[in-house]
C-alpha cells in the first residue's frame, strides 16, 4: 500500500453493508451520461497522449451495472494492438481480495476457521506457528518480509520452492508480535494461497476458477502461469531513456495468491457487482471491515478500509512488473471505479491509476463543502506548511503517528515540491470509531488540486495526515 501521501487516504470505517444490492449482468448496455463519459474519456486520452502510459483501461459501475468501459492507447505497442475493456491485464496485488474470498468460502464450508493457526496447514514453517489465518489476511502476522532476503532465497526469476523460502525466513528475526501492526508483506498472501490449496485439496487457481470465476462468469480471469491468456493481452512496459520497453517478468509461482491474478475491466466489474452474492453477508462484512491493528492504515482482508467525503469507501491497488491497477468502491453511493495501466513505476513519471480513479470519483460523486471551525482550518493549514518547510512540531502528534511519520518519509514525499499552498476549502468532518475526528479539505497548489485529510485524536493530538491526488 501507498504511504501518507497516498492517493486514497486511510481512515476507519465500522461495518460495511453489501456493496451493490441490485446486481445486473455487466453485459447490459452502457448508460453513463454522455457529458460524464466525455470527461472520463478526456482523462484516459490525456494519460496516453502525455506519454505516461502506452495504454489504459477504465471501468465504472453504478447501481449494479457496468455503465462505462473503455480502453485508450495500445495493449501492444509493437503490434499496434488497441487497448479495450476486454484486454487482459496482470493486476498485481489486487489479487489479494480474491485470495481472501477463497479463504472465507472455505470457512463457510467448514474446511478451516479464521482463528486456526497456520501450523495446522503448514506445520513445516516454524516462524508462523503462532500466526493465525486471520492475521495473514489482515496483514498483521508480524512475519519477516521476504523482500529483505538476498540472493537465491528471493530470486523471483526462479520457481518458488516454499521449503527453501520457509528455511530462509526461519533464520530471520521476527518483526513484531502477531496481530499488533499492519504491514504489507507478500508472504502473508502467498501463505494464504498455500493454505487454500491444502484445505481444498486443489491448486489455488482451480479453486478460484470453480468457486469464484465460473459462478461470476469471469471468463477472462485466472492466475499467472495458467494457460489460456489471450494473444492480445496487455504487454507490460517499463519506462527507459529509449521510451517504454517491455518489462521483465517474474516467475508466476512468486505471484500466486499475492499478485498472480490476470483479469479485465469487464470481469472485475462483475466481481464488484456480485461479491455480495458470492459471499455471505457476515463474510463480506469481515473482508471489508478494518482489523483492530495499530497504525495509520486501516485494513480489512485485501481491502484498505477508508472514508471519502465522509462516506464509506474501500479500495485495493496493485503493481507488478509492467502493470499498475486500482479498484475503488464507494459503498453507500453504489459506485465503483476500476483503472488498469500497462506501465509500472520503476522509473517514475507514469500513470498512477489511483490518481485517475480519485479524479473519476470526483466527477461521479462531487465533493460538497462544509463549514468548519476557523481554528481547525488554520491548524490543518499550518500543519501542511510545517511539513513542507521541514519544521514539524512532533509534540502535536500522537505517539503512533509520530512513529509512522518518520523524517525519511517526509523527505521522500517532498511536500515543498508542490509549491505554495494557494487555497484550502473545507469538505466535511466525521467522527471515527476510535473517537478521532476526521476533517477533509480540497487544497490547491500550483501543480494541481488535492484532497487533504487531517485527523485529530480526542486529546487534540494529530493522528493522521493524508494528501490525496
Amino acid at each position: 500500500m501507498r504511504g501518507w501521501r497516498a492517493v486514497f487516504s486511510m481512515a476507519v470505517v465500522v461495518g460495511v453493508a453489501a456493496f451493490l444490492p441490485r446486481p445486473v449482468p455487466a453485459e447490459v448496455g452502457l448508460t453513463l451520461a454522455p457529458s460524464v463519459a466525455g470527461q472520463i474519456d478526456r482523462l484516459g486520452k490525456n494519460e496516453v497522449h502525455s506519454g505516461r502510459t502506452p495504454g489504459i483501461a477504465i471501468g465504472v459501475v453504478e447501481d449494479g451495472r457496468l455503465v462505462y468501459a473503455r480502453g485508450f492507447g495500445f495493449a501492444n505497442v509493437a503490434k499496434h494492438v488497441p487497448m479495450t475493456a476486454e484486454t487482459e491485464f496482470y493486476v498485481g496485488t489486487m489479487t489479494m481480495p480474491f485470495t481472501a474470498s477463497a479463504v472465507l468460502l472455505l470457512s463457510q464450508a467448514s474446511k478451516l476457521a479464521l482463528d486456526d493457526k497456520v501450523s495446522k496447514f503448514v506445520p513445516e514453517f516454524r516462524a508462523a506457528r503462532e500466526v493465525t489465518i486471520n492475521q495473514l489476511l489482515t496483514q498483521t502476522s508480524g512475519l519477516p518480509d521476504p523482500r529483505r532476503l538476498h540472493g537465491a532465497a528471493f530470486d523471483q526469476t526462479r520457481t518458488l520452492k516454499f521449503a527453501d523460502l520457509f528455511d530462509a525466513i526461519d533464520k530471520m528475526n521476527p518483526t513484531v508480535t502477531p496481530g499488533a501492526v499492519y504491514a504489507d508483506n507478500p508472504l502473508n498472501y502467498l501463505l494464504a494461497g498455500l493454505i487454500v490449496e491444502r484445505a481444498a485439496g486443489v491448486p489455488l487457481s482451480d479453486y478460484l476458477e470453480q468457486h469464484v470465476f465460473i459462478p461470476l462468469i469471469m471468463d477472462h480471469s485466472f492466475l499467472a502461469g495458467d494457460s489460456g491468456i489471450s494473444s492480445d493481452h496487455a504487454v507490460g512496459y517499463s519506462w527507459t531513456h529509449s521510451g517504454f520497453m517491455p518489462a521483465s517478468s517474474s516467475d508466476p509461482t512468486w505471484m500466486g495468491g499475492y499478485a498472480g491474478l490476470v483479469s479485465t475491466i469487464e470481469d472485475l466489474a462483475k466481481w464488484d457487482i456480485e461479491m455480495p452474492i458470492l459471499l455471505r453477508v457476515d463474510a463480506l462484512r469481515t473482508m471489508t471491515a478494518p482489523s483492530a491493528q495499530k497504525g495509520p492504515t486501516h485494513y480489512g482482508m485485501g481491502w484498505v478500509v477508508d472514508r471519502r467525503g465522509g462516506k464509506e469507501f474501500v479500495w485495493s491497488n496493485g503493481e507488478t512488473s509492467g502493470y499498475r491497477s486500482m479498484n475503488a468502491l464507494l459503498l453507500n453511493s453504489h459506485v465503483a471505479v476500476i483503472v488498469l495501466s500497462n506501465a509500472d513505476s520503476v522509473h517514475g513519471g507514469v500513470t498512477i491509476p489511483e490518481e485517475i480513479g480519485s479524479r473519476i470519483l470526483d466527477i461521479l460523486v462531487p465533493p460538497t463543502t462544509a463549514r468548519l471551525d476557523n481554528a481547525i482550518v488554520a491548524r490543518a493549514k499550518e500543519c501542511l506548511q510545517r511539513l513542507a518547510s521541514g519544521h514539524l512540531d512532533r509534540s502535536e502528534l500522537t505517539p503512533s503517528f509520530d512513529a509512522y511519520l518518520t523524517d525519511e518519509l517526509i523527505a521522500r514525499e517532498n511536500l515543498a515540491a508542490l509549491g505554495t499552498l494557494q487555497t484550502m476549502v473545507p469538505i466535511s468532518s466525521s467522527t471515527e470509531a476510535n473517537g478521532d475526528t476526521l476533517y477533509e479539505f480540497l487544497v490547491r497548489y500550483p501543480r494541481g488540486q488535492y484532497h487533504y485529510q487531517f485527523e485529530l485524536a480526542p486529546d487534540g493530538k494529530i493522528d493522521g495526515i493524508q494528501l490525496v491526488a
